[in-house]
Protein backbone atom coordinates (compact mmCIF):
# COMPACT_ATOMS: atom_id res chain seq x y z
CA UNK A 1 0.00 0.00 0.00
CA UNK A 2 2.85 2.35 1.12
CA UNK A 3 4.61 1.59 -2.36
CA UNK A 4 1.55 2.31 -4.36
CA UNK A 5 0.81 5.81 -2.50
CA UNK A 6 4.83 6.59 -3.43
CA UNK A 7 4.48 5.43 -7.12
CA UNK A 8 1.37 7.78 -7.20
CA UNK A 9 3.29 10.38 -5.88
CA UNK A 10 6.11 10.15 -8.13
CA UNK A 11 3.73 10.36 -10.80
CA UNK A 12 2.28 13.57 -9.80
CA UNK A 13 5.34 15.02 -9.14
CA UNK A 14 7.77 14.05 -11.86
CA UNK A 15 5.22 12.47 -14.55
CA UNK A 16 4.77 9.22 -16.01
CA UNK A 17 7.72 9.42 -18.65
CA UNK A 18 10.12 10.82 -15.96
CA UNK A 19 9.03 7.69 -13.32
CA UNK A 20 9.45 5.16 -16.00
CA UNK A 21 13.38 5.85 -16.21
CA UNK A 22 13.45 5.95 -12.72
CA UNK A 23 12.01 2.48 -11.75
CA UNK A 24 14.02 1.29 -14.57
CA UNK A 25 16.89 1.89 -12.37
CA UNK A 26 15.73 0.85 -9.09
CA UNK A 27 13.59 -2.20 -9.40
CA UNK A 28 15.86 -5.08 -10.44
CA UNK A 29 15.59 -4.60 -13.79
CA UNK A 30 18.82 -5.48 -16.16
CA UNK A 31 21.98 -3.62 -15.95
CA UNK A 32 21.30 -3.02 -19.69
CA UNK A 33 18.14 -1.29 -18.68
CA UNK A 34 19.57 0.86 -16.10
CA UNK A 35 22.29 2.25 -18.26
CA UNK A 36 20.14 3.26 -20.91
CA UNK A 37 18.08 4.80 -18.10
CA UNK A 38 21.29 6.79 -17.18
CA UNK A 39 21.85 7.82 -19.94
CA UNK A 40 17.91 9.06 -21.09
CA UNK A 41 17.91 10.75 -17.78
CA UNK A 42 21.25 12.99 -17.85
CA UNK A 43 20.17 14.06 -21.87
CA UNK A 44 16.90 14.67 -20.22
CA UNK A 45 18.38 16.60 -17.14
CA UNK A 46 20.35 18.53 -19.82
CA UNK A 47 17.48 19.56 -22.27
CA UNK A 48 19.02 17.55 -24.92
CA UNK A 49 16.17 15.13 -24.88
CA UNK A 50 12.22 15.01 -24.10
CA UNK A 51 9.86 12.26 -26.23
CA UNK A 52 9.87 8.57 -26.59
CA UNK A 53 12.24 5.67 -26.49
CA UNK A 54 12.33 2.40 -27.37
CA UNK A 55 15.60 0.06 -27.18
CA UNK A 56 15.57 -3.41 -28.64
CA UNK A 57 17.51 -6.85 -29.06
CA UNK A 58 15.95 -8.87 -31.61
CA UNK A 59 12.47 -9.11 -31.71
CA UNK A 60 12.63 -8.05 -27.64
CA UNK A 61 12.34 -4.81 -26.16
CA UNK A 62 15.07 -3.99 -23.74
CA UNK A 63 13.92 -0.82 -22.99
CA UNK A 64 10.62 1.72 -23.33
CA UNK A 65 10.32 4.70 -22.11
CA UNK A 66 9.26 8.85 -22.28
CA UNK A 67 10.16 11.98 -20.85
CA UNK A 68 8.82 15.64 -20.89
CA UNK A 69 5.53 16.94 -21.90
CA UNK A 70 3.85 16.15 -24.99
CA UNK A 71 1.91 18.90 -23.99
CA UNK A 72 3.35 21.88 -21.75
CA UNK A 73 0.13 23.88 -21.52
CA UNK A 74 -1.39 20.89 -19.28
CA UNK A 75 1.37 18.86 -18.82
CA UNK A 76 0.56 16.32 -20.30
CA UNK A 77 3.37 13.65 -20.07
CA UNK A 78 5.12 11.82 -23.14
CA UNK A 79 4.84 7.85 -22.99
CA UNK A 80 5.57 5.40 -25.49
CA UNK A 81 2.02 6.00 -27.08
CA UNK A 82 2.68 9.62 -27.73
CA UNK A 83 2.11 10.27 -31.20
CA UNK A 84 4.75 12.27 -32.67
CA UNK A 85 5.59 14.02 -36.57
CA UNK A 86 8.74 11.80 -36.73
CA UNK A 87 9.89 14.14 -40.38
CA UNK A 88 12.18 11.96 -42.65
CA UNK A 89 11.48 8.90 -41.26
CA UNK A 90 8.15 9.39 -43.72
CA UNK A 91 11.19 8.35 -46.60
CA UNK A 92 10.98 4.87 -45.46
CA UNK A 93 7.56 4.49 -46.04
CA UNK A 94 7.09 6.21 -49.06
CA UNK A 95 10.12 4.28 -50.24
CA UNK A 96 8.35 0.94 -49.55
CA UNK A 97 5.14 2.44 -51.39
CA UNK A 98 7.64 3.10 -54.52
CA UNK A 99 8.87 -0.30 -54.22
CA UNK A 100 5.58 -2.23 -54.13
CA UNK A 101 4.45 -0.49 -57.38
CA UNK A 102 7.92 -2.10 -58.94
CA UNK A 103 6.71 -5.29 -57.94
CA UNK A 104 3.19 -5.65 -59.09
CA UNK A 105 4.27 -4.37 -62.17
CA UNK A 106 2.79 -0.91 -62.51
CA UNK A 107 6.76 1.26 -62.92
CA UNK A 108 10.07 0.26 -63.83
CA UNK A 109 12.73 1.68 -61.34
CA UNK A 110 15.07 2.71 -63.88
CA UNK A 111 12.62 4.13 -65.94
CA UNK A 112 12.25 7.89 -66.21
CA UNK A 113 10.21 10.31 -64.72
CA UNK A 114 9.09 11.14 -68.09
CA UNK A 115 6.91 7.93 -68.21
CA UNK A 116 4.99 8.83 -65.25
CA UNK A 117 4.67 12.33 -64.80
CA UNK A 118 4.46 13.17 -68.42
CA UNK A 119 3.44 17.22 -67.49
CA UNK A 120 6.75 17.74 -65.19
CA UNK A 121 9.89 19.30 -66.43
CA UNK A 122 10.45 17.50 -69.28
CA UNK A 123 14.81 18.21 -69.75
CA UNK A 124 15.20 17.08 -66.34
CA UNK A 125 11.79 14.24 -66.38
CA UNK A 126 13.40 12.76 -69.67
CA UNK A 127 17.10 12.62 -67.45
CA UNK A 128 16.00 11.41 -63.99
CA UNK A 129 15.04 7.71 -63.15
CA UNK A 130 13.27 6.58 -60.37
CA UNK A 131 15.74 4.85 -58.53
CA UNK A 132 17.91 7.84 -58.63
CA UNK A 133 14.96 9.60 -57.18
CA UNK A 134 14.59 6.69 -54.33
CA UNK A 135 18.77 7.54 -53.78
CA UNK A 136 18.74 11.38 -53.79
CA UNK A 137 21.50 10.82 -56.82
CA UNK A 138 19.30 12.47 -59.50
CA UNK A 139 20.00 16.00 -58.68
CA UNK A 140 16.61 17.70 -58.05
CA UNK A 141 17.42 20.50 -55.86
CA UNK A 142 15.90 20.78 -52.32
CA UNK A 143 13.35 23.63 -51.79
CA UNK A 144 14.44 23.51 -48.18
CA UNK A 145 17.44 25.42 -48.58
CA UNK A 146 15.38 28.53 -50.05
CA UNK A 147 15.95 31.54 -47.59
CA UNK A 148 11.70 31.72 -47.81
CA UNK A 149 11.40 28.09 -46.91
CA UNK A 150 9.36 29.07 -43.59
CA UNK A 151 6.87 30.95 -45.83
CA UNK A 152 6.59 28.25 -48.01
CA UNK A 153 5.44 25.37 -45.55
CA UNK A 154 3.08 27.54 -43.89
CA UNK A 155 0.63 27.63 -47.09
CA UNK A 156 -1.40 24.69 -48.33
CA UNK A 157 -0.63 23.37 -51.85
CA UNK A 158 -1.53 20.22 -53.56
CA UNK A 159 1.27 17.75 -54.40
CA UNK A 160 1.28 18.58 -57.95
CA UNK A 161 1.49 22.69 -56.82
CA UNK A 162 4.52 21.74 -54.53
CA UNK A 163 6.78 20.25 -56.88
CA UNK A 164 5.40 22.81 -59.76
CA UNK A 165 6.14 25.45 -58.10
CA UNK A 166 9.22 24.63 -56.16
CA UNK A 167 10.93 21.28 -57.34
CA UNK A 168 11.15 22.00 -60.88
CA UNK A 169 14.32 23.44 -61.30
CA UNK A 170 17.02 22.53 -63.63
CA UNK A 171 19.01 20.00 -62.19
CA UNK A 172 22.54 19.91 -60.19
CA UNK A 173 24.62 17.74 -61.46
CA UNK A 174 24.23 14.55 -63.72
CA UNK A 175 22.07 12.12 -62.43
CA UNK A 176 23.79 8.94 -61.00
CA UNK A 177 26.63 10.55 -60.51
CA UNK A 178 26.37 11.91 -56.95
CA UNK A 179 24.99 11.71 -53.89
CA UNK A 180 22.92 15.07 -52.77
CA UNK A 181 20.20 14.65 -50.52
CA UNK A 182 16.51 15.83 -51.79
CA UNK A 183 13.37 16.18 -50.07
CA UNK A 184 11.86 17.13 -53.79
CA UNK A 185 12.73 13.73 -54.50
CA UNK A 186 10.58 12.12 -52.18
CA UNK A 187 7.71 14.90 -52.94
CA UNK A 188 8.28 13.74 -56.68
CA UNK A 189 7.67 10.60 -56.02
CA UNK A 190 4.40 11.25 -53.96
CA UNK A 191 3.22 12.77 -57.00
CA UNK A 192 4.32 9.67 -59.02
CA UNK A 193 2.75 7.38 -56.39
CA UNK A 194 -0.63 9.20 -56.54
CA UNK A 195 -0.46 9.50 -60.77
CA UNK A 196 0.23 6.22 -61.12
CA UNK A 197 -2.33 4.49 -58.55
CA UNK A 198 -5.01 6.95 -58.72
CA UNK A 199 -5.83 7.27 -55.36
CA UNK A 200 -4.25 9.53 -52.36
CA UNK A 201 -0.45 8.76 -50.53
CA UNK A 202 -2.74 8.89 -47.52
CA UNK A 203 -4.75 6.23 -48.39
CA UNK A 204 -1.65 4.19 -50.00
CA UNK A 205 -0.07 4.49 -46.20
CA UNK A 206 -3.10 3.90 -44.24
CA UNK A 207 -3.48 0.68 -46.49
CA UNK A 208 0.02 -0.45 -46.46
CA UNK A 209 0.18 0.09 -42.71
CA UNK A 210 -3.15 -1.18 -41.34
CA UNK A 211 -1.68 -4.36 -43.40
CA UNK A 212 0.94 -4.69 -41.30
CA UNK A 213 -0.62 -3.68 -37.94
CA UNK A 214 0.75 -0.39 -37.52
CA UNK A 215 -2.53 1.68 -35.76
CA UNK A 216 -0.65 4.75 -34.98
CA UNK A 217 0.44 6.10 -37.99
CA UNK A 218 -0.66 8.28 -40.82
CA UNK A 219 -0.70 11.53 -42.63
CA UNK A 220 -2.95 14.04 -41.75
CA UNK A 221 -4.18 17.54 -42.54
CA UNK A 222 -2.67 20.60 -40.14
CA UNK A 223 -6.36 21.13 -38.91
CA UNK A 224 -6.63 17.55 -38.37
CA UNK A 225 -7.69 16.43 -34.56
CA UNK A 226 -5.14 13.54 -33.88
CA UNK A 227 -5.30 11.70 -30.71
CA UNK A 228 -2.21 11.60 -28.63
CA UNK A 229 -0.18 13.93 -31.19
CA UNK A 230 2.59 15.82 -29.32
CA UNK A 231 3.22 19.21 -29.76
CA UNK A 232 6.11 20.38 -30.88
CA UNK A 233 8.35 23.71 -29.30
CA UNK A 234 11.23 24.89 -29.55
CA UNK A 235 13.01 28.16 -27.75
CA UNK A 236 13.75 31.20 -29.19
CA UNK A 237 15.75 33.62 -27.40
CA UNK A 238 15.92 31.63 -24.03
CA UNK A 239 11.84 30.97 -23.77
CA UNK A 240 10.20 27.76 -24.90
CA UNK A 241 7.34 28.20 -27.26
CA UNK A 242 5.34 26.34 -29.86
CA UNK A 243 7.18 25.66 -33.00
CA UNK A 244 6.33 27.72 -36.16
CA UNK A 245 3.04 26.28 -38.08
CA UNK A 246 3.71 23.95 -40.76
CA UNK A 247 0.81 23.15 -43.20
CA UNK A 248 1.81 18.97 -43.45
CA UNK A 249 0.43 19.18 -47.14
CA UNK A 250 3.87 20.61 -48.09
CA UNK A 251 5.91 17.85 -46.24
CA UNK A 252 3.89 15.01 -47.71
CA UNK A 253 5.50 12.15 -48.80
CA UNK A 254 8.95 13.75 -47.78
CA UNK A 255 8.41 14.74 -43.71
CA UNK A 256 4.65 14.43 -42.83
CA UNK A 257 3.63 11.50 -41.72
CA UNK A 258 3.44 10.77 -37.53
CA UNK A 259 4.65 7.70 -35.68
CA UNK A 260 5.27 6.23 -32.37
CA UNK A 261 7.61 4.30 -30.76
CA UNK A 262 5.68 1.12 -30.45
CA UNK A 263 4.66 1.68 -33.91
CA UNK A 264 7.84 2.24 -35.48
CA UNK A 265 9.14 -1.22 -33.75
CA UNK A 266 6.29 -3.45 -34.98
CA UNK A 267 7.11 -2.07 -38.32
CA UNK A 268 10.68 -2.47 -37.88
CA UNK A 269 9.74 -6.27 -37.17
CA UNK A 270 7.55 -6.50 -39.97
CA UNK A 271 10.04 -5.33 -42.59
CA UNK A 272 12.47 -7.01 -41.60
CA UNK A 273 10.36 -10.28 -41.49
CA UNK A 274 9.61 -10.02 -45.15
CA UNK A 275 6.13 -9.75 -43.60
CA UNK A 276 5.66 -5.90 -45.55
CA UNK A 277 6.59 -6.92 -49.14
CA UNK A 278 8.55 -10.22 -48.91
CA UNK A 279 11.55 -11.56 -48.14
CA UNK A 280 13.32 -10.19 -51.74
CA UNK A 281 12.17 -6.80 -50.96
CA UNK A 282 14.17 -6.57 -46.76
CA UNK A 283 17.50 -7.31 -49.53
CA UNK A 284 16.62 -4.01 -51.96
CA UNK A 285 15.34 -2.05 -49.60
CA UNK A 286 18.93 -2.25 -46.88
CA UNK A 287 21.23 -2.97 -49.83
CA UNK A 288 24.99 -1.26 -49.81
CA UNK A 289 24.52 1.46 -52.76
CA UNK A 290 27.18 3.18 -54.04
CA UNK A 291 26.32 6.70 -52.14
CA UNK A 292 25.36 4.90 -49.10
CA UNK A 293 21.48 5.52 -49.29
CA UNK A 294 19.40 2.69 -50.22
CA UNK A 295 15.24 3.32 -50.18
CA UNK A 296 14.89 5.93 -47.62
CA UNK A 297 17.22 4.47 -45.19
CA UNK A 298 20.96 5.69 -44.32
CA UNK A 299 22.72 2.17 -45.07
CA UNK A 300 26.24 1.11 -44.78
CA UNK A 301 28.89 -0.58 -42.21
CA UNK A 302 31.03 1.49 -39.16
CA UNK A 303 32.47 0.35 -36.04
CA UNK A 304 32.12 1.60 -32.66
CA UNK A 305 34.43 4.04 -32.63
CA UNK A 306 32.84 5.96 -35.57
CA UNK A 307 29.53 4.77 -35.04
CA UNK A 308 28.59 8.62 -34.28
CA UNK A 309 29.50 10.00 -36.96
CA UNK A 310 27.54 7.40 -39.26
CA UNK A 311 24.50 8.19 -37.44
CA UNK A 312 24.83 12.56 -37.68
CA UNK A 313 25.74 12.17 -41.19
CA UNK A 314 21.85 11.01 -42.69
CA UNK A 315 22.01 14.09 -44.99
CA UNK A 316 25.43 13.25 -46.47
CA UNK A 317 26.03 9.51 -47.06
CA UNK A 318 28.87 8.31 -47.89
CA UNK A 319 29.51 4.76 -48.20
CA UNK A 320 31.93 3.07 -45.64
CA UNK A 321 34.50 0.94 -45.28
CA UNK A 322 33.65 -3.15 -46.34
CA UNK A 323 35.62 -3.93 -43.51
CA UNK A 324 33.78 -2.78 -40.63
CA UNK A 325 32.30 -5.17 -38.17
CA UNK A 326 28.65 -3.16 -37.78
CA UNK A 327 26.30 -3.45 -40.71
CA UNK A 328 23.18 -1.07 -39.75
CA UNK A 329 20.96 1.38 -41.59
CA UNK A 330 19.49 4.55 -40.13
CA UNK A 331 17.61 7.85 -40.23
CA UNK A 332 16.86 10.84 -38.49
CA UNK A 333 14.15 13.05 -39.30
CA UNK A 334 14.22 17.39 -38.41
CA UNK A 335 11.35 19.11 -38.00
CA UNK A 336 10.69 22.59 -36.16
CA UNK A 337 10.73 21.18 -32.97
CA UNK A 338 10.12 17.52 -33.95
CA UNK A 339 12.70 15.01 -34.51
CA UNK A 340 13.48 11.55 -35.00
CA UNK A 341 16.33 9.08 -35.22
CA UNK A 342 15.54 4.75 -36.15
CA UNK A 343 18.59 2.50 -35.89
CA UNK A 344 18.96 -0.85 -36.80
CA UNK A 345 21.55 -3.29 -37.06
CA UNK A 346 20.81 -5.28 -40.24
CA UNK A 347 22.21 -8.55 -38.19
CA UNK A 348 18.87 -8.54 -36.35
CA UNK A 349 20.35 -7.31 -32.75
CA UNK A 350 19.77 -3.67 -31.57
CA UNK A 351 17.38 -1.06 -32.44
CA UNK A 352 17.17 2.11 -31.22
CA UNK A 353 14.41 4.33 -31.72
CA UNK A 354 13.91 8.13 -30.55
CA UNK A 355 11.18 10.52 -31.06
CA UNK A 356 11.17 14.25 -29.54
CA UNK A 357 9.19 17.13 -29.49
CA UNK A 358 11.40 19.77 -27.60
CA UNK A 359 13.59 20.56 -30.69
CA UNK A 360 16.45 19.08 -28.69
CA UNK A 361 18.71 18.56 -32.05
CA UNK A 362 20.52 16.09 -30.28
CA UNK A 363 18.81 12.27 -31.58
CA UNK A 364 21.73 10.76 -33.61
CA UNK A 365 24.58 11.51 -30.74
CA UNK A 366 22.19 9.89 -27.85
CA UNK A 367 21.28 6.87 -30.07
CA UNK A 368 25.22 6.36 -30.86
CA UNK A 369 25.77 6.65 -26.87
CA UNK A 370 23.20 4.35 -25.99
CA UNK A 371 24.33 1.74 -28.79
CA UNK A 372 28.04 2.14 -27.34
CA UNK A 373 27.13 1.36 -23.73
CA UNK A 374 25.17 -1.35 -24.67
CA UNK A 375 28.33 -2.43 -27.14
CA UNK A 376 30.35 -2.74 -24.71
CA UNK A 377 28.29 -4.47 -21.99
CA UNK A 378 27.93 -7.38 -25.24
Amino acid sequence: MFRSRFVAKLLKILGAGLLTAILCSCTGASSSKHKIAQILLQYHRNGRFSGSVLVGYGDTVVYEGAFGCADETWKVANTPLTRFQIGSLTKQFTAALILELAQQGHIDLDATLSAYIPDYRRDVADAVTIRQLLGHSAGVPDFVHRSDIMQIVKEPAMPREVISKYCSNALEFTPGTQFKYSNCGYLILGVLYERVTGESYADGLQRLTARVGLTDTGISGPRAIVPRLATAYVVENGQQMKAPYIDWSVAFSSGAVYSTVRDLWRWRNELLAGRVLGAGAVKEIFALRPFGYSFGWHVGRTDPAQLRTFLVSDYDAQPTANNANLLLASHSGDLAGSHSCMTLFLDGTWTVILLDNHDSKSLPNLAAEILNALLIKF
